[in-house]
């Protein structure tokens, strides 16, 4: 085997030998890493390295005999596609009657009167840990922490950890100090009784240090830690961020070697003094077992959370800018394509890829694309987070094509996604389009009171598709970063979500979708930033009205448009659109691309 790289099969084999050495039944490798992130650094993407499944979420529990992929119905065909099932059984969740990992482990107790489940602490987060703890019934059952992380104990071609410098942004960028970040937390903290708060979240480190990094793809974040007291800031990084960095932040933040993070917390957990506050959806078990017993602790949102997602001026203007460019960038890379294919050239998903990329990184402030791109032709529009763009798959007559993108361009976050049709669509792809726009525009539309949360928002932009016996796996809505993850909370619209009230200056995305496998998908994205709405009458109870204001201005496909199934206000609403994408983005193209811009946002009756 010297000198060969291992597979995941391989790697899987030898983990179960080192399950049984530890005297455990099964062992859990969740997609987390230690600091609980949707999209994690190489070195931790243990899930990936024993199953082979690069979805973004799903966690696995390996048992000797048989593993088993909880993953939810954005990875259903992709999971399907990437592993080994002889040896990984895959759970896909959303399905009637198929269960969850906590309810699989409550099966498997029952199953085998008893059941010992190793566990990395540092990649389970407190309150995932309450919910296994919960399943598991039997005196004879037991959660086992092991301070060795067994993945890691078999993956012999293991990246190293990142290192990578570290930068700051500018208050002209963040519209607010370090300072005034802290002060606020400090206010919270105050009025919460508590006297450390432990942050562990890179993008909330990021965001109260105005710092960024490059330790994650596409995430412009850092590895660390932070520790905030009364009078103290500890950052614990792999990299010191250097002396102009440092002389910015004027001793607001003291910054400490990364490794030293687990001392602190052990003589913190040793003094037992004071009340630390934890966040149990952002702070993991190790970090809670450094802490004594009798350590006081509050345990809820840290006030971070809340702080980070309602963005302020600056930000919203930045996040304004951003979009602009991405706009420009994608719809260069449209006319583009349509020049290409209507020349008779072959275009992959691949080289349209690459097309796009050329477009964004050619606009003033560009930084980094913000997530792989989604370039999904045909039936590969039907996997929801279809990464893999191929340079053998080609874009043909009649298939629909799915572009879901985003950049990180100096201050803002971008999101977007169309769906265009090559050639000439027929009359289901134009029927199935036309019902996702209809929920699209049914959500954007809408008014809303103070205190509306997602839940109540979701069906709007699914009743279209639910009259016609269609639906989709995947949340309606996810928050956006400013310069930060293109995924965060607290806000969410869908069905089942914690349900957080929307607020002014908070961004959201819109994304209704279909998809078929055989057939492909169609999802339409843009993200909205909340605003007051002062012109709706007052509301019964004094709350103020909120409306959606878009950031994105791309174009939508006319070609691909049912419009005698829209609505007179839909189709106002439709028209407003395009006319605000065409008054924003034309000065910011050529003749040729302005062009086509005209004729994608021109109405019906124009053309």
């Amino acid at each position: 085997m010297s000198g060969e790289k291992q597979t995941p099969t391989q790697r899987l084999t030898n983990l179960c030998l080192r399950i049984e050495e530890a005297g455990v039944d099964a062992y859990l490798v969740l997609s987390s890493d230690a600091h609980l992130n949707e999209y994690v650094p190489e070195y931790t993407r243990r899930r990936t390295a024993i199953t082979g499944f690069k979805g973004s979420a799903g966690d696995v529990l390996v048992f000797p005999d048989k593993s088993h992929l909880f993953v939810d119905p954005r990875y259903h065909l992709q999971a399907d596609d990437e592993v080994d099932h002889d040896r990984i059984r895959v759970h896909k969740l959303g399905i009637t009657g198929e269960k969850t990992l906590s309810q699989w482990l409550t099966e498997m107790e029952k199953e085998r009167g008893g059941i010992r489940v190793g566990f990395d602490p540092f990649v389970v987060s407190t309150q995932a840990h309450a919910a296994y703890k919960a399943a598991l019934n039997s005196p004879d059952s037991e959660l086992v922490p092991i301070e060795q992380n067994l993945v890691d104990s078999v993956w012999e071609d293991q990246p190293l950890p990142p290192a990578n410098p570290i930068y700051t942004l500018g208050d002209d960028l963040t519209g607010c100090s370090v300072a005034e970040k802290l002060a606020s937390i400090r206010k919270e903290m105050e009025e919460a009784g508590a006297t450390v708060l432990v942050l562990t979240k890179l993008d909330e480190i990021a965001w109260v240090t105005n710092l960024r990094g490059t330790d994650i793809a596409y995430n412009p974040v850092f590895e660390g830690y932070l520790l905030i007291d009364g009078q103290q800031a500890t950052c614990f990084t792999r990299t010191t961020p250097p002396s102009e960095v440092l002389d910015g932040l004027s001793g607001l933040i003291k910054f400490e070697a990364y490794e030293a993070y687990f001392e602190t917390m052990k003589r913190i957990g040793a003094e037992a003094s004071g009340k630390v506050w934890l966040d149990p959806r952002g702070t993991t078990m190790g970090t809670r077992l450094m802490l004594h017993d009798d350590q006081e602790l509050l345990e809820r949102a840290n006030p971070t959370v809340a702080l980070k997602a309602i963005k302020n001026d600056t930000e919203v203007a930045a996040s304004r800018n951003s979009h602009r460019h991405a706009a420009a960038a994608k719809i260069r890379s449209f006319r583009r394509l349509q020049d290409s294919i209507k020349s008779g050239q072959t275009v992959s998903e691949e080289a349209y890829s690459d097309m796009l990329y050329e477009e964004y990184s050619s606009e003033e402030g560009f930084y980094d694309l913000s997530f792989t791109t989604i370039a999904a032709a045909g039936s590969n529009g039907a996997i929801i987070h279809y990464a893999d763009a191929s340079p053998n798959v080609p874009l043909q007559e009649g298939e629909l094509f799915l572009v879901d993108s985003g950049v990180q361009l100096l201050g803002g976050t971008t999101d977007d996604t169309r769906t265009v049709i090559v050639g000439t669509p027929s009359e289901r792809q134009k029927e199935v389009y036309t019902l996702v726009l209809k929920g699209h525009i049914n959500l954007a539309m809408q008014k809303f009171p103070e205190g509306t949360g997602g839940v109540a928002l979701d069906a709007l932009a699914r009743s279209h598709l639910w009259n016609a016996g269609l639906d989709y796996g995947h949340g309606t809505g996810h928050g956006v970063g400013a310069f930060l993850n293109v995924h965060e909370g607290p806000q969410s619209i869908t069905a089942r979500s914690g349900d957080e009230t929307f607020k002014v200056g908070m961004i959201v995305s819109n994304e209704p979708g279909y998809y078929e496998a055989g057939w492909g998908g169609v999802r339409l994205e843009n993200l909205y930033v909340v605003a007051p709405d002062d012109e709706m009458p007052g509301h019964p109870d004094g709350r103020k009205w909120m409306r959606f204001d878009p950031l994105t201005l791309i174009p939508f496909d006319k070609d691909l448009i049912d419009w005698d199934r829209l609505t007179p206000e839909e189709r106002g609403w439709l028209e407003g659109y395009h006319q605000e994408v065409w008054e924003a983005i034309s000065p910011m193209l050529e003749d040729g691309d302005r062009d086509w811009l005209r004729e994608a946002c021109e109405p019906p009756s124009v053309l």
